[in-house]
């Protein structure tokens, strides 16, 4: 993983955390197969780096998981959707939509995300922003 790589991920995460009045994790524990997670109760987005293969991966992730972060913000009716198992297909189904647009375009889809995110999220308040190497969270 590059210098640049690793500063741009800490940048957007930076980035997500004042727009999105949120935190964010990065975990090196996460169970197989899980590359990150949003939970609204705890207002906290976890990013799970031992299940990437590049930083590049996780800003993808973490633009995933920032997208359940704006649903919430929009409508925070969803918080038990959001924490259910099994995830809601349209609120799925958007967060996947914008994951592949930054793929195609990762500096406008970030900008739109931080945007939203401040339109949004604004009168939400985080209890403090924590990046984490070996942190063990349950989701």
């Amino acid at each position: 993983m590059s210098a640049a790589a690793g500063l741009a991920l800490l940048t957007l995460i930076a980035q997500v955390e004042s727009a999105g009045q949120t935190r964010v994790q990065i975990l090196n524990d996460c169970p197989e197969g899980m590359k990150g997670f949003y939970t609204p109760t705890h207002n906290r987005i976890g990013l799970c780096r031992n299940n990437h293969s590049s930083d590049r991966e996780l800003m993808y992730t973490l633009l995933h998981e920032t997208t359940h972060r704006l649903q919430h913000c929009r409508k925070p009716e969803l918080t038990a959707q959001l924490d259910m198992e099994h995830s809601v297909s349209s609120l799925e189904t958007e967060a996947r939509a914008i994951e592949r647009w930054s793929k195609a375009d990762p500096t406008t889809a970030f900008n739109w995300m931080i945007r939203d995110l401040q339109q949004h999220c604004s009168h939400n308040k985080s209890s403090g922003s924590v990046h984490g190497g070996n942190k063990t969270s349950t989701p």
